[in-house]
């Protein structure tokens, strides 16, 4: 027998250990514990902000987390009804959305914005389908019309400012997130199966969250738009491009995706696209088993249309996906303020995200890169342009990822940074499932470097 093939072995060993561990039923949480636990997240939910427009008090925030902290261990086993005790109060405590007659409205620094609803079956997949158009241009209903599919539940939201490329903006971007998170919360979607989808200017915004918020989705149908590029995005030659927008490539190594571009598009003209499909060629090459569900074609003599069969060809496949929502290896590229910039009149910033996947970062660098890959109980970090090497990554875990009764071993190159077993408490699990509001992304136990 050689090596490999006992390396496999054992490999195969630790992680069934760990999904029995996993699997066993636990023993009811402590009454003590859910009476804190219960009291603790109807005041988080109380005091969270209505929707992605709005920020924390960070006073409340900070006692809200000593407060968490307080409680303190959990016992093994417990995160899943954990889970059920912040998601029943998060349903209970948080706002209701304003949803009539298939309209979602909220209030926004920019005045009332709103969404058209379809509504489909319970735990049903999200598809989140984003309008073209432009300065002064596009329309909610051209989004609907395009993507909506009676076995999901559809939201079709309307551009808060008509401008250039809309969904990339820095209120563009919070829209967007504040839907999808109240559709995660009230809408009763099935958070393991979300797609977003576009054409055109929607194209562009959903390849954009593709690639800042893989971790969101299952997959992404960025139809005939274009990438943020240098030195322009409108290019109709993939040779006219010098750079792509970076943050966004890498991040959708465990993504499916499915969308195409006509090569005599002049709206859309084809440059980027052609440009990114030759890197992400690239970069599954050199990491076998990464980039493997994305589906890309252009075609010849093809304007500013859908091709034939597209898009249903397209959601058939999206729709069969789900997310890799704890994924063995994740590559993260940061981007700080991403393009477009925002404008003097913009009313809020740029988000940050301090979390993808499994990873976290307190203090992440423009254009930074950390790759992470878990085998059973090792996980190997490679980072490239942080501030302090593997210094403040978070990495997020729970027993069903490990072997809970072994040593975690984390490794950059030859260096060994931790080794230990990290325990389950009360403040992963809640910051974890709070980060995206999604009771499915949810971890135990977190490594802090």
């Amino acid at each position: 027998m050689d090596r490999s093939t006992i390396a496999r072995g054992l490999l195969a060993a630790v992680l069934l250990t760990g999904l029995a561990h996993a699997q066993k039923k636990p023993p009811p949480l402590d009454r003590t514990l859910v009476k804190g636990v219960t009291a603790l997240a109807e005041d988080w939910w109380k005091a969270r902000p209505a929707n992605r427009f709005l920020e924390w008090d960070a006073s409340a925030r900070a006692k809200l987390e000593e407060r968490a902290r307080a409680l303190g261990m959990l016992p093994e086993g417990a995160r899943e009804q954990m889970v059920e005790l912040l998601w029943a109060a998060a349903k209970k405590h948080s706002p209701k959305p304003a949803l009539a007659k298939g309209k979602l409205t909220f209030e926004t620094p920019y005045g009332e914005a709103w969404c058209t609803v379809a509504s489909g079956p319970k735990n049903a997949p999200l598809l989140v389908g984003l309008h073209g158009g432009g300065e002064g241009q596009g329309s909610a209903d051209e989004a609907r019309s395009n993507w909506e599919r009676k076995s999901c539940i559809g939201l079709y939201p309307q551009g808060i400012r008509l401008v250039h490329d809309t969904w990339n903006t820095v209120h563009g971007e919070r829209f967007v997130l504040s839907l999808i998170e109240t559709a995660k919360l009230h809408l009763e979607v099935d958070p393991e199966r979300v797609v977003v989808a576009g054409f055109s200017m929607g194209g562009s915004g959903s390849w954009f969250f593709a690639g800042r918020h893989a971790d969101l989705f299952a997959g992404a149908a960025p139809f005939s738009g274009v990438l943020m590029a240098a030195p322009k995005s409108q290019v109709a030659d993939k040779a006219a491009v010098r750079a792509i927008q970076h943050g966004l490539l890498p991040n959708v190594r465990n993504l499916a995706m499915a969308y195409a571009i006509g090569l005599v598009d002049e709206n859309c003209m084809p440059g980027t696209y052609l440009y990114v499909a030759d890197r992400l060629a690239e970069l599954a090459r050199g990491d076998p088993g990464g980039y493997a569900r994305i589906r890309f074609q252009s075609y010849p003599g093809l304007a500013h249309a859908f091709p034939p069969g597209e898009p249903k060809a397209a959601l058939d496949y999206l729709l069969a996906e789900t997310r890799d929502t704890f994924p063995e290896t994740v590559v993260w590229e940061y981007v700080s303020a991403p393009a477009p910039e925002r404008e003097p009149s913009d009313l809020v910033t740029r988000l940050g995200k301090p979390c993808f996947y499994w990873l976290g970062c307190k203090d992440p660098l423009d254009n930074q890169t950390i790759r992470a890959t878990r085998r059973g109980n090792e996980i190997a970090l490679e980072t490239r342009g942080t501030a302090r090497g593997a210094s403040g990554i978070t990495l997020f875990l729970h027993a069903g990822m490990i072997d809970p009764t072994q040593d975690v071993v984390v490794r950059s190159g030859e260096q060994e940074l931790y080794r230990a077993k990290p325990q389950p408490d009360v403040w992963t699990v809640l910051e974890t499932l709070d980060a995206r509001v999604d009771r499915a992304m949810v971890f135990d136990r977190r490594i802090e470097l």
